[in-house]
């Protein structure tokens, strides 16, 4: 491997690597309008009667406040989960079921509720109010819910239409509306994420109509909606705004209608297989997992990492796919370990390494599930990528690898008796610049295998870079004071693993949050110290140096000295002195070319001073 990175904003920005989190506000557009597209009434549909809208407590007719379960024809997926089934509801929504699954047993008469972190959830919801299925009552429009599929596979859309609706004023006659629901089938390879839309048709029966005070939008679960009556684009706006609707047609018009756009989600069975691009649905399609498992797989766990923004967790996504040892499932619990009293809300890890991932589940009453299934999230961590480095590196047969000890060193308990790492050290740091410091990190101990480390710096990581024995060997990432790395390494105590170059605003080194191979460790704080013979010996000014470079080293005795740059991995840029010096202090000028005579570019490079005494060497920095 010959990727490296220095990660940075930019970087991110351009390669548009975003957060996946398990919500609809990261799995659909906000809300638009699209004109050009006149309601039409369901023709051919198959129409609900009256009577099949159940209340879900008593299994009885209800139609002021009951649903109707329909199959879908197709898959539709939402918040990470496949449904085939859908509750239509006479108050204006569909819930999406599945197997096993039923509706709430209150509140589908409450349209704010699409706002609040209470039941009904996994709702679509084109007009939600208090309203009325009626039937031939005098001096009332009779009503009518129906369904069709539209289309043909795989471009097939699934639609519910409300005709006559008596809306929001039960008392009022003349209240009532048409509107329909749009699921549309993805017709994306490995996705099940299609989009919705919202139309509406004309309201009223020559009288007075109550439109305002429904709710429209989409909601996933706690805290989880965008609401469609915001068109301005902005997710902020439209996951918190609680607007009701006070016009009709909320869309503008009955030619247009309100769409959420499905965000495409891919979603793969393979918990652990490595592949979390997800390559092997395009560019390595039909090939093995030796071929759609890259090192770019590593650098996109590693910089969920080091920037603190996680992969999407839900199953089949991109954490599930990096969770390579099988110990990164989690949920959200509400009960003590025990399972015996409430506690507050948390994060709640299953560590136990299983085949599948519904094996080994804590006993705890408050873990979620969706039709048998349990609701859980997936981590993948700075190990797994070492572990998916190891794989690449032929030293495992295959992913996932659940059997650690048979080829991994133990960590842990036992480890420092044996020898082995089981932290990380900072070894001597130097002075790059006032308030700047280069801090080679390294093992406590030997090491032979995988290694994953993350960890966090008291001050403001500028550059880092792996040591130029490991360079093909580690990949690494940072953001702000973090750093994340992985790979698979043979090392002995104390051997500089990467070089990181901090600004730092207090007189110590404090390293927090560390986790080494999955094993979260105490902090390390240490003063900042630089030996004053290093900056006596070799003096780079000014660093940062843009057109020139000046450099002072000091001769302790006669001899042959050898003055040389590399870059960061390991490759020699330039020869600045080589030849016999007598003692005393001499200097000399670099302006940025290599051996060709070429500028080089931006970037850490090393300035090294071999001679009789021994060799010692400083960092700088280039800007082109």
């Amino acid at each position: 491997m010959t990727m490296r990175t220095l990660l940075n904003v930019a970087a991110l920005a351009v390669s548009g690597w975003l957060v996946m989190e398990a919500q609809v506000y990261a799995e659909f557009q906000p809300a638009t309008k699209v004109g050009g597209k006149p309601y039409a009434t369901l023709m051919g549909a198959t129409v609900l009667d009256a009577d099949q809208f159940l209340d879900p407590a008593t299994n009885v007719p209800d139609h002021d406040n009951g649903y109707a379960t329909v199959i879908l024809p197709f898959l539709f997926e939402y918040q990470g989960y496949r449904y085939s089934r859908l509750a239509i509801s006479v108050n204006g929504f569909v819930m999406l079921l599945r197997a096993g699954e039923n509706p709430p047993l209150v509140g589908g008469d409450v349209p704010g509720r699409l706002f609040i972190n209470t039941e009904p959830f996994n709702v679509i919801a084109p007009f939600w109010g208090d309203h009325f299925y009626r039937t031939t009552q005098a001096g009332y429009v009779p009503s009518r819910i129906s369904y069709r599929v539209t289309g043909a596979a795989p471009n097939r859309a699934f639609v519910v239409e409300w005709r006559d609706l008596n809306i929001n004023n039960k008392a009022l006659p003349s209240s009532v509306a048409s509107f329909q629901v749009w699921l549309y089938e993805s017709s994306r390879p490995g996705n099940f994420q299609g989009d919705i839309e919202f139309a509406y048709g004309l309201t009223g029966s020559g009288g007075p109509v109550q439109v305002q005070g429904a709710a429209i939008g989409i909601k996933g679960g706690f805290n989880d909606y965008l609401n469609g009556l915001v068109f301005t684009g902005d997710v902020s706006q439209a996951r918190t705004s609680t607007v009701l609707n006070s016009t009709w047609q909320p869309s503008g018009g009955s030619d247009t209608v309100i769409r959420f756009n499905a965000i495409p989600r891919l979603f793969l069975e393979g918990w652990g297989d490595g592949d979390v691009d997800f390559s092997q649905v395009g560019k390595h399609t039909g090939m093995g997992q030796d071929r759609f498992v890259t090192v770019n797989d590593v650098m996109m766990i590693l910089r969920s990492v080091a920037t603190d923004r996680r992969l999407d967790s839900l199953k089949g996504r991109q954490a599930y796919h990096g969770d390579v040892n099988h110990n990164g499932r989690f949920y959200y619990s509400t009960r003590n370990r025990a399972n015996t009293a409430d506690s507050s809300y948390h994060r709640r890890a299953i560590t136990t390494r299983s085949l599948y991932y519904w094996q080994d589940l804590p006993s705890d009453n408050s873990l979620p599930y969706i039709g048998g299934d349990p609701v859980l999230f997936f981590e993948a961590t700075e190990y797994d990528a070492a572990i998916i480095m190891l794989y690449m590196a032929a030293r495992v047969p295959y992913l996932p690898w659940l059997l650690d000890l048979t080829v991994l060193p133990p960590y842990g308990r036992g480890a420092a008796a044996a020898g082995l790492a089981t932290t990380i050290q900072l070894r001597e740091p130097y002075r790059v610049a006032p308030g700047i410091y280069r801090l080679p990190i390294a093992l406590d101990g030997a090491w032979d295998g995988p290694l994953g480390i993350r960890a966090d710096l008291n001050g403001q990581i500028v550059a880092a870079e792996v040591a130029p024995r490991f360079v093909d060997r580690l990949e690494l990432a940072y953001k702000g004071g973090r750093i994340a790395l992985a790979g698979v390494v043979a090392c002995d105590p104390g051997e500089p693993l990467v070089y990181v170059t901090v600004r730092m605003e207090e007189p110590f080194v404090q390293t927090s949050t560390i986790r080494f191979n999955d094993v979260e460790l105490p902090e390390i704080r240490q003063p900042l110290t630089v030996p004053a013979d290093t900056e006596l010996k070799l003096q780079l000014m000014p660093n940062p140096a843009t057109d020139r470079l000046r450099v002072s080293f000091v001769a302790t005795e006669m001899g042959r000295y050898r003055l040389l740059l590399y870059d960061v991995n390991g490759n020699l840029v330039h020869v600045l002195a080589d030849g016999e010096y007598q003692p005393g202090i001499h200097q000399m000028e670099w302006t940025g070319v290599n051996i060709a005579g070429e500028q080089v570019g931006t970037g850490t490079y090393l300035c090294r001073v071999d001679g009789p005494t021994g060799t010692f060497w400083r960092p700088f920095i280039w800007l082109r």
